[in-house]
């Protein structure tokens, strides 16, 4: 109760915005894939295919995980979302990698919609003192730069102290490097989106996160949530093509090639990976389709 004539002080709550990424690593999803129109069982019996996880733990071990662990910004959390019916033995090779690597977590999960399952292992990440978390999404085959973590503080800070993300705000950068493992002798173009990219996009929201960045197909995220783009004159992200890519990636028209030492070059320089582990990881398609 307020008494009349009273003196009320108020001070206003410091931000404390909190990095935090989710990565799904053969998450039995039921929506959000074209996969997740198999049933239950073949969803499953597909996702923990032997050979497929260990392909998945290849690229996950030799892209992710190295650009990851090269930020020069160390003070964040990222998330492995995985099934709780995984195999065994993925599972502890999970754990295994997050006790070697203070930033990782581990979220096992019952097979379940994209946006709870997400929303919950963001949770799991969230300091009791945040008051706001900006969370990115990172594919399990894909890299960020290693200055990722740096820049997305610094402009979703910048936008939060600016009065710029007063609800779900994204935040994206647009220059990146499309990897088509299955063609060797030409991997790499240079590319400049003209919407989100999937790889790295980050949505600012309070620490409740009554909402996260997966709510929303990257491409039409700008139609529901404010949202920053920014080119940048060096390369954010690495979005690899395969033949078990989900969605069908293409390298788009306008990419521009680039010479396969320059783009092994730009793979160590900017994203911290191994150029041997990286050249080892390129084998032909077997359908010969480039996809």
């Amino acid at each position: 109760m307020s008494v009349p004539g009273a003196r009320v002080s108020y001070r206003r709550m410091a931000l404390r915005n909190q990095i935090v990424g989710v990565i799904r690593f053969s998450f039995p999803a039921t929506g959000g894939f074209a996969a997740s129109r198999l049933g239950a069982g073949a969803l499953e019996a597909m996702l923990y295919d032997p050979a497929r996880l260990d392909r998945r733990f290849a690229w996950f071990e030799g892209i992710t995980l190295p650009s990851l662990a090269a930020q020069t910004d160390d003070a964040f959390r990222c998330v492995i979302l995985a099934g709780e019916t995984l195999p065994a033995a993925s599972r502890d090779r999970l754990r295994s990698l997050c006790a070697d690597h203070a930033f990782l977590d581990l979220c096992l999960h019952p097979a379940g919609g994209p946006l709870s399952s997400a929303k919950r292992a963001f949770r799991q990440a969230v300091d009791g003192d945040s008051t706001h978390v900006t969370g990115f999404r990172l594919d399990d085959d894909d890299a960020v730069a290693r200055d990722y973590v740096a820049r997305t503080r610094a402009r979703s800070d910048a936008l939060l102290a600016g009065g710029f993300a007063t609800g779900p705000t994204a935040l994206a950068f647009t220059h990146g490097l499309s990897w088509n493992l299955r063609a060797p002798d030409r991997p790499f173009h240079a590319l400049r989106e003209t919407c989100a990219p999937s790889v790295a996009c980050a949505m600012i929201t309070d620490a409740a996160i009554a909402t996260c960045v997966y709510r929303y197909n990257h491409r039409r995220i700008a139609s529901f949530v404010p949202t920053f783009l920014e080119p940048g004159d060096a390369p954010m992200f690495v979005r690899t093509l395969h033949d078990l890519n989900d969605s069908g990636r293409t390298v788009p028209p306008h990419a521009e090639a680039l010479e396969t030492p320059d783009g092994l070059s730009v793979l160590a320089e900017r994203f911290g990976l191994d150029p041997a582990r990286t050249t080892s990881l390129m084998a032909p398609d077997p359908d010969g389709a480039g996809r």
